[in-house]
Formats: structure tokens, C-alpha cells, sequence
């Protein structure tokens, strides 16, 4: 016979309710989510060219993390239009940028048509500068999957 899933999560949140409080659990989880961010992520190499190519050195690579792209993308579009980004992908065709994946929190009231605009204007822009990839409008999906009152 096979628990039922409720009551096995029933009894795990009254256990935790009855649970005794950690004192110390600020430091604890300050402990913990510093050393989550101490680990090491995998990341995928992008291609980007340099934005100024001495004549001769225009074979020469460069790559640049995803994650980084994607960090300055976040910091881009952090609370513009009172929206909150919480997912950025980058869309890769081997190592090259063909486009961007945005989820966002987006504000309560906002013409979300324009929001998604603009966000992708911006983004765009950040991967023109951080890869020297020319992107449009239509590589860029802005998706709202909440909206934050």
C-alpha cells in the first residue's frame, strides 16, 4: 500500500511548524548561502568579436561565459518599468548568440506590450556591447509570467 502524498506532506508541515525556531538561524543561513555562491558554475563559452580588431587580428576568437552576458543583461534590466527579471537565457547556435529568453515580474497597471519592448531594446543592447552581436527585436522573447501588485 502506497502513503498518500497529502498526508506525507501534511505531517512534514506540521512538523516543521512544531518545530523549536533556530536561534542563530541568520548567521547559519548566511553561512550556507555563502558557500552555495562560493561553488563553481558551469558555464558556456559565447563567441563575441572585439569591439576594435587591429588589421591582421580579425581571426582571432574570443569567448565570453553566458553567465556573464547574462548578469549584465539582469543588471540592465533591473527594476525598469517596476519589472523584475527572473529568468535569462541566452538562445546559442553552436557558440553564437542568435537571441535572448527574458522572463519578468512585471508591475501592476503597466502597458506590458511596451514594457517587453523596451526590456528587449535594452537587451539588445547589452549583448551589441558585451558580444558585438547585432540582434532585433524578433530574437528577443519577453515573457511576464507574474505580476506584482
Amino acid at each position: 500500500m502506497t502513503p498518500d502524498p497529502d498526508s506525507i506532506l501534511n505531517r512534514a508541515a506540521r512538523e516543521l511548524r512544531d518545530a523549536p525556531e533556530e536561534p542563530r538561524w541568520v548567521d547559519i543561513s548566511s553561512s550556507i548561502i555563502s558557500k552555495v555562491r562560493a561553488t563553481t558554475r558551469r558555464t558556456w563559452p559565447v563567441d563575441a568579436s572585439y569591439p576594435t580588431s587591429p588589421v591582421g587580428r580579425e581571426s582571432d576568437t574570443l569567448h565570453v561565459s553566458d553567465q556573464v552576458v547574462r548578469r549584465a543583461i539582469l543588471r540592465a534590466l533591473a527594476g525598469v518599468h517596476g519589472s523584475q527579471p527572473t529568468d535569462i537565457s541566452l538562445y546559442l547556435d553552436d557558440k553564437t548568440c542568435t537571441g535572448i529568453s527574458i522572463a519578468v515580474v512585471g508591475a501592476y497597471g503597466s502597458d506590458l506590450q511596451a514594457v517587453g519592448n523596451d526590456l528587449a531594446r535594452i537587451a539588445i543592447g547589452v549583448v551589441a556591447d558585451t558580444l558585438g552581436v547585432a540582434l532585433v527585436r524578433s530574437d528577443v522573447d519577453v515573457r511576464v509570467d507574474d505580476i506584482e501588485v
